[in-house]
Order: C-alpha cells, then sequence, then structure tokens
C-alpha cells in the first residue's frame, strides 16, 4: 500500500505502513541515542571518579553517592535523614565543580591574586622515609642493630634503657623543634617495656616556650623522661642503648625529578613519624578525653577552619572575606571558621583546632606543625608564597592520614621560583615576609574538589 497525502495523492515514495514505522522506529532510537550521549557529554562528571580522573587527583569513587547523588533540592539542609543530606551535600559540591570548571575565573581584582590548586603526589610518612641509628651505649663504633618491627617488644625489658638522641639547631623555635621530637616519640614506642628517655640540652631554657614545653609534658606523661646529656647508668643496673633519628636537619627543598620534565618535582627529606599509629598516640596523650579517632562520615556542616596569620609574615589578607563568600555560596552545609593567631595559646588549644576541622585552608607557616594533630581525612590546603616553596608540612599531613593540597600563584612554576631562591637569602627572606594575597575567587573555585576528596575517604575509610 502507498502512501499518500490528505487528498489520496501519492508521495512516491513507494514504501509499505510497514517498512516506514521501520525506518521511523529506527530513527527514533538513533535519535534517543544522541540525546543520550549528549547528555553524558554534558555531565563528564557524572560520579566523583570522573572528576578526579579529569582533574588527576586519583581518589576513589563515592560509591553510592556518586552517580546517582544528584538531588533535586540540593539547597535544602533541612531533611532529618543524614544520608539525604549528604547526597544533597555531594550533588551541590559536583555540580559547583562543573561549573566552576567550566567557566573558569574571572580576572582578579586589585590586591588579589589567583592560585592554583593541586594535590600533593610525594607518598610518605612510612617506614621506608624513616631512619634512626640503634646501638648500645658503649660502642664506640656506633653500628645500628638491625631489627624488625615485633622485635623490639621481645628482646627490650625493663632491664634496658633507651635514650633518644636529638639535635637540631634551632630547637628554640617550635616547628624544627618538632622535627626533632616527633621522631623521638616515634622511636620510642618500639621501646614499650624499657625505661625511655629524651636527651635535652637544658630543659629549663624551655619554660617560657608554651608550645613546647606543653609537649615535653606529654612526653613525661606518657612515660618518656626528659634528661640532660650525660651518663644515667652510674651502676650497671641497666644495658643501655643509643636511639637517634638520621638526617633531621635534612634540607626540604625541592629537587627536580626527571631533567626532560623540569616542571614535575619531588620533595627531599625524611618523615617524622615511622606509621599513623605512632601519630594517633600522641594525639591520644595530647587530647586525652577530647581526642577522635576518625570522621563521623556523614556528620554535617562540614567543618572548614581558615587561617590568616594576622599581623605576621604571610598574612593571608583576604581570609575573612573568602569565609564570607563561602557562606554565602554554601550556607547551612559549612561552617566556617577563620583564625588570626593562635599566638598565645597551649598546645592542647592549638591542636584541638586543627582536630575538629575537617578542611584547612592556610599560608605556609609555623602554626601547621598542629597538622600532626588531624584526624585522618582531613583535607588541608598550604597556601606557599612565590619563590618560597618547601617540604616540612605535607609529610604531617600524610603521617596522620590526611589528604594535602598545594596553592601556589596562578600561571608561575613553584620549582622554578623556588629554586632561583635556594642559594640567594636576600631573595629567600624577601619571599617568605610578603603578605598573601591568594584570592577568594580562586579558594571558592577549589572548595568542591577538597569537600569531594574529603568525603571520599572518609567512605573508603569506612569500609
Amino acid at each position: 500500500m502507498s502512501v499518500t497525502d490528505s487528498r489520496g495523492r501519492g508521495l512516491g515514495w513507494g514504501y509499505s505502513n510497514t517498512t516506514l514505522i521501520l525506518i521511523l522506529k529506527i530513527g527514533f532510537m538513533l535519535a534517543s541515542f544522541y540525546f543520550i550521549a549528549e547528555s553524558i557529554s554534558s555531565y563528564e562528571y557524572t560520579s566523583l571518579e570522573d572528576v578526579q580522573m579529569k582533574t588527576n587527583q586519583g581518589d576513589k569513587s563515592i560509591g553510592m553517592l556518586g552517580a546517582n547523588a544528584n538531588i533535586t533540592s540540593t539547597n535544602d539542609t533541612t531533611s532529618e535523614d543524614p544520608l539525604v543530606r549528604l547526597r544533597q551535600f555531594v550533588s551541590k559540591a559536583k555540580e559547583l565543580l562543573r561549573s566552576g570548571d567550566r567557566d573558569g575565573l574571572t580576572p582578579p581584582l586589585p590586591q588579589e591574586i589567583h592560585y592554583k590548586v593541586s594535590k600533593h603526589q610525594l607518598s610518605t610518612g612510612t617506614s621506608s622515609s624513616f631512619q634512626f641509628s640503634l646501638y648500645p651505649a658503649n660502642d664506640t663504633t656506633k653500628k645500628t642493630k638491625e631489627l624488625a618491627e615485633n622485635q623490639y617488644h621481645e628482646i627490650f625489658s625493663s632491664n634496658d634503657q633507651v635514650i633518644c638522641k636529638v639535635h637540631h639547631s634551632m630547637m628554640g623555635h617550635f616547628p624544627h623543634f618538632s622535627q626533632a621530637a616527633f621522631p623521638c616519640w616515634s622511636i620510642l614506642q618500639r621501646f614499650p617495656n624499657a625505661k625511655r628517655f629524651m636527651e635535652l640540652e637544658n630543659r629549663e631554657s624551655f619554660k617560657s616556650k608554651r608550645w613546647i614545653n606543653d609537649m615535653l609534658n606529654v612526653f613525661e606523661s606518657a612515660g618518656i623522661s626528659i634528661k640532660k646529656p650525660g651518663g644515667t647508668n652510674t651502676t650497671n643496673q641497666y644495658r643501655e642503648w643509643i636511639a637517634a633519628p638520621n638526617n633531621i636537619e635534612q634540607p626540604s627543598w625541592p629537587i627536580p625529578d626527571r631533567k626532560d620534565h623540569p616542571t614535575v618535582f619531588k620533595v627531599d627529606g625524611p618523615s617524622y613519624f615511622i606509621n599513623q599509629h605512632d601519630v594517633m598516640s600522641l594525639q591520644q596523650h595530647l587530647l586525652q578525653q577530647d581526642y577522635i579517632a576518625r570522621m563521623a562520615g556523614s556528620a554535617l556542616p562540614l567543618q572548614v577552619l581558615l587561617f590568616q596569620r594576622k599581623g605576621e609574615t604571610r598574612e593571608w589578607v583576604h581570609a575573612q572575606e573568602t569565609a564570607n563568600k563561602i557562606k554565602q555560596a554554601w550556607g547551612n552545609w559549612i561552617e566556617v571558621k577563620v583564625l588570626s593567631t593562635l599566638n598565645g595559646n597551649s598546645l592542647k588549644e592549638q591542636a584541638l583546632e586543627f582536630h575538629r576541622a575537617d578542611i584547612i585552608v592556610s599560608p605556609h607557616g609555623a602554626q601547621l606543625t598542629n597538622l600532626a594533630f588531624i584526624r585522618p581525612c582531613t583535607v588541608v590546603l598550604e597556601l606557599f608564597p612565590n619563590q618560597y616553596y618547601l617540604s616540612y608540612f605535607q609529610k604531617y599531613v600524610l603521617s596522620a592520614a590526611g589528604i594535602h593540597y598545594e596553592g601556589y600563584e596562578l600561571g608561575r612554576s613553584p620549582l622554578h621560583d623556588t629554586m632561583d631562591a635556594i642559594n640567594n637569602s636576600e631573595l629567600r627572606g624577601s619571599a617568605r615576609g610578603k603578605q598573601m594575597l591568594a584570592s577568594p575567587q580562586s579558594i571558592l573555585h577549589a572548595l568542591p574538589r577538597l569537600i569531594l576528596s574529603c568525603l571520599s575517604c572518609q567512605e573508603d575509610d569506612q569500609r
């Protein structure tokens, strides 16, 4: 039967109704496939795994909070179901990540610098990057006794004294003191049955340095005595051993990774803890009843801490403005706090500020010594000044099972800039003394990625 128009005239196709229906079905199917393909293309970030592959972050998918997390009402924070609220939160983060990557950054305002945020790729915080010597006190050769991890508990008893000897040329400055104290803490955890000591030249000289003095009190509360250099075994009652961390003052400046890729770099230097368990034991002894083993998972609002360094070098000028914009963009999903300074606070007070945060954004500086007290899956964005990229605090984050991101001026190379300043003390001093002008827009642009990294880690940690 031929196809005709409304007046009964043949249209000249010569197709039967059955053939025409088949053609229309095929056309409809092709159109449907095209629509689906276009939808997928426009939602190329539909799962967290896609997000991380696209941004080369390497994080895992949020599983049940991945592709099906798009809830229509992303601004509704009133649901009593924590899982529903968390899905809505993830959906909002993905939506902002997609729009941010699509639209990019507008030109910065005067006195602002856009920062590029990237994930730190160095694998550290493991025993492979931590070395220490162990030898009998009366052994002039100082030949290290090689032991497996499980042998320390078996070999060393209450008849042994283990003395951790540390030295750092800047022990009076608490970040550098921590570079000696944290390795000592970690080493002495290997000897729970022995009498344990940390050797310190002059304990009295640290009385006025609150952070250091508080840390020494933590050592003593854990059964680690502080002693002056000199013999303690005058009666030969104990076997005396010397333990010493190696290379704690090893330079931590960036070095090229491969000659053909000068913008790819690794960070040299040792770790300060043997493993994560040692970090957790230090946190437990300091924080006691305030210690939180891990994140609550679906606990909202997310706690974001911005550190300003007010009145100090590398003061982040736009910290408060950034907090205001985060509140405006995220509402009740995020609780943001700006810390102007920690000067005058006790060690425990400082540690708790970092321990309670889910995401921390801060300029590089001494206050980041407290990153040793973060919980697993805490995300840290450390902002570096131009020409002053170096490695200290990344290793604290990774040792505590956190996630470290780095912010550096957009369009510049931290490797090339810093290599110019390594052997130029005047240039280094100038770089580290300037104000930080990281723009609120660039931090807000990076925030969804930090949120998704945090939540992905939490879910993976709970499996």
